[in-house]
This record gives C-alpha cells, sequence and structure tokens, in this order.
C-alpha cells in the first residue's frame, strides 16, 4: 500500500475528469488534498465528496494562467497544512479547430492553459519544495505530446510537447529536492488493451509518481496509453485530450 499520510498534495483542474479521480486516490492514501480549479461549484463538490471519504480537504478557486492566482493557490494551501509536498498539473484543455481552422486566441488559449499553467503553478510551489526537500511534480500532459493530437487543436499539440520539455528542463535544474515527471494519457479501442484511457488509469500512475516506488525516477513520461502508440494508423490514435477545465 501507497502511504502518503502527512503529505500535502495540490492537483489543479480538480473538479471532474482526470482531475477529480486523482485527487480521490492521493486523499484515499492519505494525503491532505488541496483541489484547484476555476469550476467553483462543482470543485467544491468533489472537495467534499473526497472529506466524507476521510481526507483533508480544502478547494481553492484558481486560474492557472495567472500567476497571482497560482501563486494564491499555493499561499492557501501552506496556510492550511503547512508544506506542499506534491503537485499535479492537471489542468488543460484545447478547442478542435485544424491549423486552417486556428485563430490567434484560440492557439494562445491553448498554449496558456497546457504549458504557461503548469510553469505558474511550478514556479510557486518550487519555493516551499526545496527548501524542505521531497517535492514530487506530475505534469499531465499527452499522447499528442508524443505524435500529434487527432481530436484536440494545434495548440494543444505544441503545448503537450512543450509540457515534457519542461518537465525534463525542470528536473535537471530542480533535482535532487523537487523530482519532476510527466504523463501522458491516450488510448483507442484498436491498441492492444482494447479501450480508452480511464481516470482511475491516470490516477494509478500518478499514485506511482508521487510515492517512494518511483524515488529514483525523475524527468521520464510515463505514457498511460494501453499500447495504442503500437498501431500505425493515425487513425486509430484516438487521444483523449479533455484533462481538466476547459469546458469551463
Amino acid at each position: 500500500m501507497i502511504d502518503l499520510s502527512g503529505e500535502t498534495a495540490i492537483v489543479t483542474g480538480a473538479a471532474q475528469g482526470f482531475g477529480e479521480e486523482i485527487a480521490r486516490r492521493l486523499g484515499e492514501a492519505g494525503a491532505n488534498v488541496v483541489l484547484a480549479d476555476v469550476q467553483v461549484e462543482k470543485g467544491e463538490g468533489v472537495a467534499a465528496d473526497i472529506a466524507d471519504d476521510g481526507a483533508e480537504t480544502i478547494f481553492v478557486e484558481c486560474d492557472v494562467t495567472d500567476r497571482d492566482s497560482a501563486e494564491a493557490l499555493v499561499e492557501a494551501a501552506e496556510d492550511r497544512f503547512g508544506t506542499v509536498e506534491m503537485l499535479v498539473n492537471n489542468a488543460g484543455g484545447a478547442g478542435g479547430e485544424t491549423f486552417q481552422e486556428i485563430e490567434q486566441d484560440a492557439w494562445q488559449f491553448g498554449l496558456d492553459l497546457n504549458l504557461t499553467g503548469p510553469f505558474n503553478c511550478s514556479k510557486a510551489v518550487m519555493p516551499g519544495m526545496l527548501e524542505h526537500g521531497n517535492g514530487r511534480i506530475v505534469n499531465i500532459s499527452s499522447m499528442a505530446g508524443r505524435n500529434v493530437t487527432v481530436n484536440g487543436n494545434p495548440s494543444y499539440t505544441a503545448s503537450k510537447w512543450g509540457l515534457i520539455g519542461l518537465t525534463k528542463h525542470a528536473a535537471r535544474d530542480l533535482g535532487p529536492e523537487i523530482r519532476v515527471n510527466a504523463l501522458c494519457p491516450g488510448g483507442s479501442p484498436r491498441g492492444p488493451m482494447g479501450r480508452f484511457v480511464e481516470p482511475d488509469d491516470v490516477a494509478d500512475g500518478v499514485l506511482y509518481l508521487v510515492s517512494d516506488l518511483a524515488e529514483f525516477v525523475d524527468g521520464t513520461v510515463l505514457e498511460v496509453e494501453g499500447g495504442s502508440h503500437l498501431n500505425p494508423s493515425a487513425d486509430d490514435l484516438d487521444l483523449d485530450y479533455e484533462t481538466g477545465n476547459d469546458d469551463s
């Protein structure tokens, strides 16, 4: 059993989908969980459910694209729990425009949400983690960051590739006090495992990466996609690009 008792995790985009399940699983493992999202009513409901299951939780409204909001999130977490040992940068998403269709505002929105958001939150949590050590950051990228999305727009593909680059650079600069890894969800019914990725698959991967089982895992990319990349047809690579709060 993975025991995270006494430690605190921030999960962004925690009001639904991957983020909600990640927050639940971290709470079940004993962590204090700080749920962050722009969807206040949904986020507060998820936090209440997790608290009912016995975990210490708070919800903080946060727009990860805004540096001040990210810093306020970390401040609220530290005020409540003292230190933050884990950050899961899950908030993300994009529209479905093609390269021909996408306009500047949609391009910039995707970069801000999927790449600048994790940067903002990581920078905000970094000082405390460096001070006390044993920090862990997990960036939820996508198999679109390994190939190209067939669901989202080019901003999503570019930002998820960029998030893997940011993960590796941060891991190099912040170790050994902070381990930084990325997780890439994906999946296809035509892949070897025969299905799409589920939130609990992603939560399992995150739980591993923040645990002592992964204490020597740093700057790596965990692909949670059922072997779908083994299919040579791009049309079979149905990637899940809705990881967080893009419909808010």
